[in-house]
């Protein structure tokens, strides 16, 4: 839950978005907040993991989101989307958590469906994006960023021996591509925002290397979401 401090402050003047508490900033909500048990149950086992162009944008490109398969017709959704609280260039987004009891949709327009390796519940994923920090994230003033987000977490599932290796050239040749109705339409540049991990003037512009850094893997081994 994000807190607010009043909304004047030294000299009367309005309170900013610098004055969130961005340390307390719990972007996650879980759709219904009533799943969040069954989502995060034990029983939830991920057989596939899929990497879908969900929708095609006005101004280019592709939103994507993830879905973890559990069974036939059943998905736990994660989508990171620009959110209703101001950051310091773009909005700071919220990463909705949705269980789907029913059958991806058919106007997906590019899909990647990679097979979990065996025994990985749904929180384990859970978990591994918010040890690494990547559920606090802001978008571009001109809300781009979910492209970048979605392949940080490809390669953090892969570090995390999550999926397996050897689907890179696969997964980036998909990501790097603009979509309609598994058509491409060319070339799509990804686009980043930034992690507030990284507010200390190390902007994100794009990722040099293969994945988040390993020692993420371990960092806040306590925390979920």
């Amino acid at each position: 839950m994000l807190h607010e401090f009043p909304s004047t402050g030294q000299g009367g003047k309005k309170a900013s978005h610098t004055n969130f508490e961005m340390e307390n900033l719990d972007p996650v909500s879980y759709i219904p907040e009533a799943a969040k048990s069954r989502i995060r149950s034990s029983s939830r086992i991920v057989t596939f993991v899929q990497f879908v162009a969900h929708s095609v944008l006005p101004n280019g490109g592709n939103h994507w989101k993830i879905f973890l398969q559990t069974g036939e017709h059943e998905f736990v959704q994660l989508e990171i989307s620009p959110g209703a609280w101001p950051g310091r260039e773009g909005y700071l987004g919220r990463l909705d958590i949705m269980d789907h009891r029913h059958m991806l949709t058919h106007n997906h327009h590019q899909t990647v469906s990679i097979p979990a390796e065996p025994g990985h519940r749904v929180v384990s994923f859970l978990d591994a994006i918010v040890r690494a920090d990547n559920h606090r994230y802001e978008f571009t003033q001109k809300g781009r960023g979910c492209t970048g987000w979605v392949r940080d977490q490809f390669y953090l599932f892969t570090q995390a021996h999550l999926i397996p290796s050897g689907w890179e050239s696969r997964f980036e040749a998909a990501i790097r591509t603009a979509w309609d109705t598994n058509v491409s339409l060319g070339s799509w540049p990804v686009t980043y925002g930034t992690y507030l991990r990284d507010r200390s003037g190390n902007r994100r512009q794009g990722r040099r290397h293969e994945g988040p850094n390993p020692d993420r893997l371990v960092h806040d081994v306590g925390r979920d979401i």
